[in-house]
């Protein structure tokens, strides 16, 4: 089950209305890993969850957040690259697969 996309809450204007300063002053993107980190973990108590896909774009992955996201949420997590939407190659379904098999056995 897909619980939560952090990639819309990062480019949201989470306080409609008021001035457009105000909008902006609010704006939630670009924001620090560790505040990103602190949204996930409310995120992932407030639904729930029992494991944590991390997509991350191609080339522009840094190894010691997906270290720190690990550590500090406390779930599995299965950290998925790629570079452009489309089709599932076999290698990620597998993953994703073997990773929704370990989650149900837990």
């Amino acid at each position: 089950r897909f619980v939560l996309n952090e990639v819309q809450r990062q480019f949201a204007m989470p306080a409609p209305g008021g001035t457009l300063v105000e909008q902006y002053l609010s704006y939630t993107y670009p924001y620090s890993f560790f505040e990103r980190l602190a949204d996930i973990r409310a995120e992932v108590q407030r639904r729930g969850v029992r494991g944590v896909v991390h997509y991350v774009q191609s080339f522009c992955f840094r190894q010691i957040e997906d270290i720190l996201l690990r550590e500090e949420v406390g779930l599995p997590v299965l950290t998925l690259e790629g570079d452009a939407p489309g089709p599932l190659d076999g290698r990620t379904r597998i993953r994703i697969e073997a990773f929704v098999e370990m989650l149900r056995g837990r």
